[in-house]
């Protein structure tokens, strides 16, 4: 399935970008509220979305759909003009459902006449400045598959990123570079989102389950990995970026992201290039069925953890630290499982874990199996969870005294830390010639949100937005920037 949201000006058309995923990774991603909260009954509003002839034909999210669409523009009317200290304006052209046989007209953008429905389907939602007016794909594998994969609310905080690219025109911001405003709109989707999560809205609510759908979502809407660089100018961004942003914008409102034109956001972001020439095309599978009689195998159990052991090995021993690099032990999690202090038998059947017992970092390869598999996910989920095994290995070699949500975080960080050393360019001299691939950030990303917190005063793992921090933290700002001195 092909999911693309964008902006449309002048004619030119959103990035595309597939994306498919298994359902549990939605079930298991971690929220940022508090509890949960009753889900009120949604009504239909008449007159907020323009259906055509046909009306609505969803009942399982048209009420939802109109009364979430209402509550953005509510809130930007109260929001625009405390933000840019202008005055607000709604959409002048409206908001359209499109689909198959639609006879009454959807506005042109850019180009003479109306918008037909495969203009509208080959971007599923954008928001057109020459006419100031939205458009969605309401029909086949726009809205409705998309409702099915991510659920309503994810849905709902997309077309609020749509609708930030109507705060930018009004902002006198259009003509920004692409990427920029892509970060900014997925901001301005953070800011509303807790807006809605604070219960600051009386006509919609948002419970955990909600936000964790929207953090995937910005995964959803990244570009595509075989797709532009952040140079291009229709470049959309990573789902490494995408969330970061979202990030700021629930975390710091909307003034928080008004700035994102005026600060260096550019050099935070990571491109790391498609390799054409990749023959696993950016994912090593879990074990190498046919390894190379000179070079042995070429897979993810045996190459990550190769890398994470020269990285950690050559920084314990340049820092005078005492360090066995860790083993790992593969185990099946409808088997026996490994024994450890303070690990009890439930806990083992889906998790990659260092026990300092026997300094063995123990996987159930079944579980790896199946987030090696998935196309969300993929090798690196994998190599973050080595990759946090290995950093609990070395905080336990430092004598850490960290624990709970404080050792978790670290080792996030400490991650993070190890893949700002494969992001390629790789030095030629370097033994090690692992090397990320694009989408691995994206992968780490997904996998940090499955694990996180389900609560955000859990305070155990992390929440999903502090586990994001902490290991974007590590992969832009290297060990320094982990130290918890």
């Amino acid at each position: 399935m092909v999911l693309a949201f964008g902006t449309v000006a002048c004619g030119v058309e959103p990035a595309g970008v597939t994306a498919t995923r298994s359902a549990q990774h939605t079930d298991a991603a971690a929220g940022e509220t508090e509890g949960t909260v009753a889900e009120p009954v949604y009504r239909f509003t008449d007159g907020v979305v323009d259906f055509g002839e046909a009306g609505p034909t969803h009942p399982e999210y048209d009420a939802f759909l109109t009364t979430a669409f209402g509550d953005i523009q509510r809130y930007w009317a109260d929001t625009f003009p405390a933000t840019y200290q202008a005055a607000w304006s709604s959409l002048e052209g409206g908001i359209y459902a499109a689909y198959p046989g639609r006879t009454d007209p959807i506005p042109g953008c850019g180009v003479r006449g109306n918008s037909s429905y495969e203009d509208v389907q080959k971007g599923t939602a954008f928001y057109c400045a020459d006419g100031d007016f939205m458009a969605y794909d309401d029909a086949g594998d726009g809205l409705p598959a998309l409702v099915d994969l991510l659920g309503k609310e994810a849905v709902a905080i997309v077309l609020a990123h749509e609708f930030g690219h109507a705060i930018q025109y009004r902002a006198d911001e259009w003509n920004r570079p692409t990427v920029l405003k892509e970060q900014q709109a997925d901001c301005f989707a953070g800011a509303w989102a807790a807006h809605v999560a604070s219960g600051a809205s009386d006509v919609i609510r948002f419970d955990d389950a909600a936000l964790r759908a929207g953090l995937i979502a910005m995964i959803y809407v990244r570009d595509p990995i075989e797709g532009v660089g952040l140079d291009d100018p229709n470049a959309h961004g990573t789902g490494f970026d995408r969330v970061s942003a979202f990030k700021d914008g629930f975390e710091g409102g909307a003034s928080r992201c008004a700035t994102f034109f005026t600060e260096d956001r550019r050099s935070q972001m990571i491109d790391v290039p498609w390799d054409p020439t990749d023959l696993n095309s950016g994912n090593l599978p879990l074990i190498d069925p046919k390894p190379d009689p000179k070079l042995g195998p070429s897979d993810i159990v045996t190459l990550i953890p190769a890398s994470l052991e020269t990285f950690w090995t050559d920084l314990t021993a340049a820092n005078d630290v005492p360090f066995t690099p860790p083993t790992l032990a593969a185990f099946d999690g409808d088997g026996p499982v490994p024994t450890c202090t303070g690990v009890a038998e439930a806990e083992w059947p889906g998790t990659i874990r260092f026990c300092p017992d026997d300094n063995v970092i123990h996987w159930d390869q079944d579980f790896a199996a199946d987030l090696s598999s998935d196309p969300l996910t993929g090798d690196m989920s994998v190599g973050y969870l080595f990759g946090r095994g290995y950093a609990d290995a070395v905080q336990h070699a430092l004598r850490s005294t960290a624990n709970g949500e404080e050792r978790s975080l670290a080792a996030d960080c400490l991650t993070g830390a190890w893949v700002a050393y494969i992001v390629p360019p790789i030095p030629s001299n370097r033994a090690d010639q692992l090397v990320l691939s694009a989408g691995d950030l994206d992968e780490a990303i997904v996998t940090a949100i499955s694990s996180a917190d389900e609560h955000a005063d859990t305070d155990i793992n992390g929440s999903a937005f502090e586990k994001i921090g902490a290991f974007r933290a590590g992969v832009l700002g290297g060990l320094n920037v982990c130290r918890n001195d």
